[in-house]
């Protein structure tokens, strides 16, 4: 029979996509993360390797891995931990100066099924997107640890879909989002072209929200795509007490995001929202030690702002 074939057929066969994960005591992960790429039924693509000086053997790990799997690795050691942003960074220029028209940048702490590539491809071409994420599960269960996501006005965040509900089907419909992670995320070429590549003020945290706030601004599409899954290595019990890192950064990051991106009203009510909870709600999470360190990462925060104003 004649006729002409779908265009997500015609489309797989010319695309090429590099992913890009950074390493950072990624050692115990990396099998699965190989293995299952390893297992993908979409080949067209390379994967970029950046490890950010880890004190761990994840960097020979991901050697020894590479010599066994059929895809292309390029493994980039840097000399220090630059943060998340700037090894993303390291990584989506390679990829692209290698000609990839997509970059997917991906944790490595997940596993895949064989068709998870092929099927978050076939979604972005068939509703045009700029972006897509898939459905992303804990791992070794059938709760939901993001079915996309939106932006939260009150306190100038970001809030996961489904998170830890059972899936029933309830987030089955491909649909138009403004927020998700890039645990998993395929970009198109044209919008690092159009928006630029990540901030690497932030570090870590808040780096993939700066990144979808420009994107919304700029009118980018960014989809769900939940016939596309994949499972997380985080814990369902994730929640409790957080480390000393993770209060500093997200206090500081946080205080940087909202200033460089909202107006001043939406400031106002971020910085309002921040007091409450600091006074309700803080005394109960934190430690004496850790609110200090907060109150420390909102100062460090604003001058990291201005510091980006004056360059």
């Amino acid at each position: 029979m004649g006729g002409t074939r779908p265009l997500s057929v015609i489309a797989l066969e010319q695309v090429r996509i590099g992913i890009v994960t950074v390493l950072y005591n990624s050692e115990n992960v990396l099998e699965d993360f190989f293995r299952t790429l390893d297992r993908q039924t979409y080949r067209d693509f390379s994967l970029y390797v950046i490890d950010n000086h880890s004190p761990d053997n994840s960097l020979d790990r991901a050697r020894e891995l590479a010599a066994t799997v059929r895809f292309r690795t390029e493994i980039i050691a840097e000399p220090e931990n630059w943060g998340v942003a700037k090894g993303n960074n390291i990584g989506i220029v390679r990829a692209l100066a290698e000609g990839c028209e997509y970059v997917l940048l991906s944790n490595n702490d997940i596993v895949l099924e064989p068709d998870t590539l092929e099927k978050i491809y076939i979604g972005t071409v068939e509703t045009n997107a700029d972006m897509a994420v898939p459905k992303i599960y804990y791992y070794g269960t059938d709760l939901i640890w993001q079915a996309g996501g939106h932006f939260t006005y009150y306190n100038g965040a970001t809030a996961h879909e489904g998170v830890r509900q059972k899936d029933r089907g309830q987030y089955d419909r491909p649909r138009r989002i403004s927020y998700a992670p890039t645990c998993f995320m395929l970009i198109r070429k044209a919008v690092f072209d159009e928006i630029g590549l990540m901030d690497e003020r932030y570090f870590v945290y808040y780096d993939d929200t700066d990144f979808l706030w420009r994107a919304k601004k700029a009118h980018k599409k960014t989809m769900y795509i939940p016939g596309s899954r994949l499972w997380h290595k985080e814990s369902v019990s994730t929640g409790g007490q957080m480390s000393d890192f993770t209060v500093y950064y997200m206090a500081r990051n946080g205080t940087y995001f909202s200033l460089k991106n909202h107006g001043l009203l939406q400031r106002c009510i971020v910085a309002t929202y921040g007091l409450l909870h600091d006074v309700f709600r803080k005394p109960f999470r934190l430690t004496r030690k850790q609110r200090e360190l907060a109150r420390k990462g909102r100062r460090d925060g604003h001058a990291l702002f201005k510091e980006s104003r004056i360059r």
